[in-house]
């Protein structure tokens, strides 16, 4: 085989990714429409778009390298990303309720596993400031290999959830070509296998992430009203890069955007007062703004 048969492997269904952490978008500066709109940091860089493709009716069929730094994809389609296989005619749409659509068997998956060959270049630079550069994968269908320039980055299996690789090594100032082998089974379909239309392929955004060296990786937020429900109480826990704490502060704004708590830190955890606080409710669903500054 062209690649370690890690899809039926319980011992591998993760190669070279980055701890799971909350979902965020790191930017320079404070943006208020960090959430809908957040395409506009400076810090994230969009790969969705047109990508090379080419569809295998078996993994095994796959001989050549494809991923090799200079393969000629003149050949491939074009395909979008975000998208899945079974919309641009290959394969079938397959929906499944409490049946297994291949012979329970695990962790093996039917020899005949249709997989798509992904290519595409972009240009990249690195930034100063924020040399680091995470790759991130928001949902592929059913898992997949990666590889940056011709060397290869990891392996995930998370359909519905984010895969985030640290590729800071494998990027090179001016053109980089990403390339990626997406198989319709693996050893997780074992238990995906739900009430759902079964399809393929990189279904959900691409992107990369510029860091800092020092800073946050990983946060985890609490907040609870006093014991006179009149006042709140957020504890920040702070996961860092390296595990090396910085200076850094954490602000709290009403949804009017006036500051009402703040705390500086240089530790693994933040505590903040709030002075008659909002308490969210399902028929009032008001929400404060955090900020974190490092």
């Amino acid at each position: 085989m062209i690649v370690p048969k890690y899809f039926e492997d319980f011992d591998h269904l993760h190669v070279n990714t980055m701890p799971n952490r909350a979902y965020y978008i790191p930017a320079s500066r404070r943006m208020e429409d960090l959430v809908e709109n957040r395409e506009a940091s400076d810090r994230f860089f969009l790969l969705s778009g047109d990508w090379k493709f080419r569809y295998f009716t078996s993994v095994y069929d796959v001989k050549e390298e494809f991923f090799a730094e200079g393969y000629d994809t003149s050949a491939f389609e074009t395909i979008p990303v975000p998208s899945v296989w079974q919309n641009y005619g290959h394969d079938h749409h397959q929906y499944t309720n409490v049946r297994y659509p291949f012979q329970v068997d695990p962790p093996y998956v039917p020899y005949e596993n249709p997989c798509g060959a992904y290519a595409r270049t972009f240009e990249w630079k690195k930034q100063e400031e924020a040399p680091r550069a995470f790759l991130n994968f928001e949902g592929v269908d059913s898992c997949f290999y990666v590889w940056m320039n011709g060397s290869f980055v990891g392996y995930s299996q998370v359909s519905h959830s984010t895969s985030e690789f640290d590729v800071t090594d494998f990027l090179k100032d001016g053109t980089n070509t990403i390339a990626v082998l997406v198989l319709k089974w693996c050893d997780g379909s074992y238990l995906e296998d739900q009430d759902k239309f079964r399809m393929s392929g990189i279904f959900r955004d691409v992107y990369l992430l510029a860091r800092p060296e020092k800073g946050i990786r990983d946060y985890f937020v609490k907040a609870a009203p006093d014991a006179s429900y009149q006042n709140g109480e957020v504890s920040i826990a702070i996961t860092w890069n390296d595990g090396e704490p910085q200076e850094g502060t954490a602000k709290l704004f009403d949804t009017e955007n006036h500051l009402v708590a703040e705390a500086a830190f240089g530790g693994d955890t933040v505590q903040m007062h709030v002075k008659d606080a909002h308490l969210w409710n399902a028929e009032e669903p008001y929400l404060y703004t955090l900020v974190l500054e490092t």
